[in-house]
């Protein structure tokens, strides 16, 4: 009776182990929602990490003891990172200024808001970079997900990937 204890015993603790390591293990994914909000006029972007991936990243960029679910100020540092490497351009390759809205916390994602006011009636296509946390990994892929007047259109971006250019037609 003791071995058949003792094997159920390491069964359990080999499937919680995998199940940990699982859980541990880094995604390498961002997604991020670019939307052109016809009420504001804004355009509204945001981006979603997951938080596991984000807190090493952190921790790789500026501090072992970074916390970006206890620490507000951490949170902003990473937010202005990704500012950093996330840039639109309009049709005529003119970078767009996006403004930081915030970040949040949510389950087990870390999300980062940017918008600015632009006229998006006059824009037919425009161009597309993210960069975030692919000089760490170069294996990151980063999603993104344009939507204007309830049509979506979906890049994925690698490391090395050069601006991408999205056309806005119907």
């Amino acid at each position: 009776m003791s071995r058949a204890i003792i094997a159920i015993s390491l069964l359990f603790i080999a499937v919680f182990s995998f199940s940990t390591n699982t859980w541990a293990h880094q995604q390498k994914e961002s997604y991020s929602n670019v939307l052109f909000n016809e009420r504001t006029g804004n355009l509204e972007v945001q981006h979603r990490f997951y938080l596991h991936d984000a807190e090493h990243a952190a921790k790789r960029l500026f501090d072992s003891n970074t916390d970006l679910i206890k620490e507000p100020v951490s949170r902003d540092a990473f937010a202005y990172y990704v500012q950093d490497k996330f840039h639109i351009a309009d049709d005529k390759q003119q970078t767009i200024k996006l403004n930081l809205v915030g970040t949040e916390v949510e389950g087990k994602y870390l999300w980062v808001y940017q918008e600015t006011q632009i006229n998006h009636q006059t824009m037919s296509s425009f161009y597309i970079k993210m960069e975030s946390l692919q000089e760490l990994w170069p294996s990151q892929l980063n999603y993104i997900n344009v939507e204007r007047e309830k049509q979506v259109k979906s890049l994925r971006l690698s490391a090395g990937d050069a601006w991408q250019h999205l056309s806005l037609d119907k």
